[in-house]
């Protein structure tokens, strides 16, 4: 496992999980749709006028006038149905639809700031070993194995080196691992992959 500094702008990551995650794509078409429904229960509380023209032609054995024009022009007249309970009813998903996104658009927020508090804290700790822990414990390990070679360290104080340097090593990798995870647990929350 390599180590990759990635130190991302949160801002921009915040606006990219808003523009990317699927989730949020599918709860604003969802607010769109109910905003649309909205619109169409306003216009049914007009009325449809519907105009109407033809021209018939009757057979040999109909009235006297042979040929005729029709026009005919309806107009109901709503006196008791305005849609209101259709229009109160898409209102109530308007509000619904955008309560969902406001929840959703949070949740992304949180889980967006939660990774990247989380691979802060991992990038820290890794930074820590390599800035001088891992090196100070080969070192250590070195130093008490020439000492032992020249006689001037037990076979208890090589071991205990030993021991320690391969427990550093070890937390380094688990800290690297972790922070390797951290950063896709980051990406995962922002819907792409992060790059800088």
């Amino acid at each position: 496992m390599d180590y990759r500094r990635v130190d991302p702008d949160m801002g921009r990551l915040r606006s990219v999980a808003l523009d990317v995650r699927p989730d949020i794509k599918s709860r604003r078409a969802a607010l769109l749709q109910r905003e649309a429904d909205l619109k169409l229960a306003k216009a049914f509380r007009v009325p449809d006028v519907t105009i109407g023209a033809g021209y018939a032609v009757q057979g040999s054995r109909g009235p006297d006038n042979q040929q005729m024009g029709i026009l005919n022009l309806g107009v109901p007249l709503p006196l008791f149905n305005r849609n209101q309970g259709g229009i109160v009813q898409a209102e109530v998903g308007v509000q619904s639809a955008q309560a969902e996104l406001d929840r959703t658009v949070n949740q992304v927020e949180n889980q967006v700031d939660v990774a990247y508090q989380n691979l802060l804290q991992s990038r820290r700790l890794v930074e820590a070993y390599l800035a001088g822990v891992l090196e100070d414990a080969r070192s250590t390990f070195t130093i008490v194995e020439r000492a032992y070679e020249r006689g001037g360290a037990t076979i208890l104080d090589l071991l205990d080196a030993a021991r320690t340097s391969r427990t550093i090593q070890q937390n380094f990798i688990e800290a690297l691992f972790s922070y390797q995870r951290n950063l896709f647990q980051l990406e995962s929350s922002v819907g792409q992959e992060i790059t800088s």
